[in-house]
């Protein structure tokens, strides 16, 4: 509520010092940083993406689609890319056919004594 007499920051058509302008929940200065936000609440994208951003089924961390991260998405499962394998012999499975058994997914040659 203190005036600002250099560097300040404007977010949505409000003025901001630049040591005010923090994320809500870790309280890091954003200024200069990438942020999004959600709710009218600006975070730091690694907030952003613990507290909202789907989680991989293989790695369990999350999917930040930033950057043009591509993803897998099957039922309410998603996976990165990367992630994306045979359970049994690793094989990658993005652009092919998979089979699954409970949470895991299998690649045909693996799957094929379920």
């Amino acid at each position: 509520k203190q005036a600002i007499t250099t560097g300040g920051v404007t977010y949505r058509e409000q003025p901001w010092h630049k040591e005010c302008f923090v994320c809500t929940s870790c309280k890091k200065q954003l200024s200069g940083q990438r942020f999004t936000s959600r709710d009218e609440f600006a975070y730091c994208l690694s907030c952003f993406c613990n507290l909202y951003a789907k989680k991989c089924a293989g790695c369990t961390n999350p999917i930040s689609g930033l950057g043009g991260t591509k993803y897998i998405s099957f039922e309410e499962r998603q996976w990165h890319n990367d992630c994306f394998n045979c359970k049994k012999c690793s094989l990658s499975l993005v652009g092919r056919g998979f089979l699954t058994e409970r949470d895991d997914i299998l690649c045909p040659e693996c799957g094929k004594d379920i």
